[in-house]
Formats: C-alpha cells, structure tokens, sequence
C-alpha cells in the first residue's frame, strides 16, 4: 500500500470535499449502525499513466468500526485532475457531471423499480457511494468490484465467443432497464434522460475534436491502402470526410426522444468491462461518462466492432446480434413488459441497419488506442499550465505500426462497407 493510517493530505489529493466524514458517511451506507469510527484509510497505487484521460482514479481501502463491530470497505475513487491544463483540455468537469448525474438520478429510479421487482441483480454496474459534483472539487465514489471476484480486460486482449457472449448479456440486461421503465413510468423515464447531456457527439463539441478526428480518418484511410489498395471499401471510405463521419454519429447520438431510444452506457469497450468466473460467468460494466438516451445499437455495435475479433464477428455476426436480442427480450419480459411491443426483431433489424455505421466510426479512435502499448501511451500531466491544449497536440496517435493492427482496423470498414452500413 502507498499510504498507510489517517494521511488528510491523500484526502485532500482527491478532492477538497473528500473527507474522513466522507469515509464515515460511505461505513455507514455499506454496513449500516449507529456509531460509526473512521480507523485508517490506505491508497493502493495510482492507476498507470495514461490509463484514465478524463479522470485520476485512486483505490483506497477503508478500516472502521460500526457498533464496536470493525469493518472494512474497498472503494475507487475517480476525481477531477489537478493539473487544471488537463482538466480543461478533456473537458473533464463536463465528463463528470453526466457520470454523476447518472449515478444518482438514473440509478436510484432503476433500483427502486428493480427492487419492487424483485430483480435487483438485472443491475450490471458498481455500486455508488458517493460523490460531489460542483465543477472545481468532483468526485466519484464506487465500490472496488475486485473484492468481489471481478477483474479487468486488458484493453489489447481478443475477447474469446463465450467472454464475447457474456458481456452481451450484460449489455443486453442493462438496455432492458431502460425499454422497461420506459413503458411502465414513461414520464419519470423522461425526466431521468432529461439529466444527462451529450458529451461527445454533438455539433458544439466539434472544433474539440475536430483535429484529432481528421487525424483518426487518416489513419484509418492509411490502414486501407496498405493491407486493401483499390478496395471498393477504400474508394467508399475515402470518399467521406472526418466532418461528414462526426456529423452522423452526432445525429445517431441525438434521438433522446424516439420511441426505442433507451439509457445507454456510451463507451462500451474492452476496459469498460470487467469480469468473473462464476458458473454463469458474470460481466459488470463501468464508466458512464458518455451515457446518453439513445438507440441501443450505438453500444452493441461499438463492442461488437471494437472488442471482438473479426474472425468472430465475421462468421457469426446473426449469431450475436440474435443472442443480444434474445437476452434483451427475455429480460424485458422479467421486468414485465412485452419486448413485441417495445423492440421487435424487425425495428431492432431497422436500427441495425440504420445506426449500425456508429459503431465504425467510433473504432476510429478505440482501434488505434487499443493498440498502444505501455510505452506509447500519453502522459496527459505534460500539459505545462493551465490553458487547455488542443487534444490533438497531446493524444499524438501515428499510423497503425503492425499489419494484424491496420487489418483490424480495416476490416470493420470492409465489413460496413459489405453490409451497407456505410
């Protein structure tokens, strides 16, 4: 452990609204008593450099009593950066107020419908303890999943056909909240999408990330001539500007209102997932810093494109599209609506076909990011003062160095391409 004891300065590290009446308040919530004592908080390591842009993500492991009764809480901790460069440059106050909005406007009312359900464990996410939220001090507190068995995805892994099937069924369940709630309590459900706001797709965020996306195209059109010169996917994809690509995906993002738009977690690749080895085999989903209310292809066609092999997604791409539908059905209909009337296979097939070009222009960035090693990645402190940069100038991405990296990449605009997504 890095710190060991009652270090106010580790506190203070996080946020200035981070306090030991914090770490009391967090005993309480998980063990529930009346006299509760905060003994010691200890910081595991920092995360890796590079490994969080948006956020510092600190583990910190809580001893207390309650009742005379000692007790332990494991806990991470996502906070603001100090470097305010950095902050500003990734916008990250922005980040995290959609986060925390929806850790406590959308997750309190999908508990409590789960709850009077009897189904509460439909919930795939990690359990929030705690946070503020007020631009200068933010904060994030969840419970350390690890405890309980989960571990990460190592963001260059090949998912295997039954990880692949697991995370699905999360994905699955999680969308199924939402078609759910939506029909029951459709005006609260309103209220709750009302709560979160776009953070990445949307024409007000475009000369953010107006560089760096030019310089994504070009990679992706490098990955295209090298391995598939004179393809009619280069020939297509070529003739697409950045700007033409962002504007789509900015459409497909702003569907707050359509009738199948639901919560959706907005970022679902490989490190936003973890995992553990039950009889079922169970996956929890993290990061909701992108959530919007949109179509539930937007997430499913990103994991499928970004995290599986094409050697999956290839062969069997029916096959996971029918066992993502079959999942999210069945599980509709445990929450007590009929998935015919919500989201039958022909509307689900629509969007498919419709939106299912979202998830390729996503992997434009989440393709060359997964192939970074520890040695490439960016560190973001390097942002000297506390002007923000353009991210372009510091996530300094080159074309793709491998050949299996630029066929991965050019695959999934081959196969877009092939079923006229694109």
């Amino acid at each position: 452990m890095a710190s060991i004891g009652k270090d106010y300065s580790k506190l203070k590290e996080v946020s200035d609204c981070f306090t030991e009446e914090t770490l009391k308040n967090i005993l309480n919530t998980v063990h529930n008593g009346k006299e509760i004592n905060v003994l010691s908080w200890n910081f595991g390591e920092a995360n890796a450099k590079g490994d969080n842009y948006l956020s510092t993500v600190n583990k910190i492991k809580v001893t207390g009593t309650i009742d005379g009764r000692q007790v332990e809480v494991n806990i991470v901790v996502k906070s603001l950066p100090k470097n305010v460069g950095r902050r500003k440059t990734y916008r990250s106050s922005e980040f995290f107020q959609n986060e925390i909005a929806f850790y406590t406007k959308v997750i309190p009312k999908f508990e409590k419908f789960l709850k009077e359900k009897n189904q509460i464990k439909v919930l795939c996410i990690p359990r929030h303890l705690a946070s503020v939220m007020d631009g200068e001090n933010d904060y994030i507190a969840l419970e350390d999943v690890t405890v309980l068995g989960y571990e990460p995805i190592a963001r260059q892994s090949c998912l295997d056909y039954d990880q692949c099937m697991m995370i699905l069924k999360a994905i699955a369940r999680f969308h199924a909240i939402s078609f759910a709630y939506k029909d029951q309590q459709k005006e609260e459900f309103i209220e709750i999408a009302e709560s979160l706001h776009e953070t990445y797709f949307s024409a007000e965020h475009w000369n953010w990330y107006k560089r760096f996306n030019e310089r994504l195209v070009d990679i992706a059109k490098n990955a295209l001539t090298v391995e598939y010169p004179f393809s009619k996917a280069e020939k297509k994809f070529n003739a697409y500007k950045a700007s033409d690509l962002f504007r789509k995906a900015s459409e497909l993002c702003d569907r707050k209102y359509k009738p199948t738009s639901v919560i959706v977690q907005g970022d679902s690749w490989i490190p936003n997932f973890m995992a553990r080895k039950t009889e079922e085999n169970e996956a929890l989903i993290l990061d909701f810093q992108l959530a919007r209310c949109a179509s539930p292809v937007l997430d499913l066609s990103t994991f499928i494109y970004s995290c599986i092999d094409k050697t999956i997604w290839n062969d069997k791409f029916d096959t996971l599209l029918k066992f993502y539908h079959t999942e999210l059905c069945s599980t509709i209909n445990l929450l007590g609506s009929n998935p015919e009337n919500l989201y039958p296979w022909n509307t689900f097939m629509n969007e498919i076909n419709e939106q299912f070009i979202y998830g390729l222009i996503f992997s434009l960035e989440v393709i060359p990011m997964s192939l970074l090693d520890g040695n490439d990645v960016f560190d973001l402190d390097l942002i000297k003062d506390d002007n923000a940069v353009d991210i372009a100038d510091v996530w300094t991405l080159a074309n793709i160095k491998s050949e299996s990296g630029r066929i991965k990449l050019a695959s999934i605009i081959i196969h877009a391409v092939q079923k006229g997504f694109l």
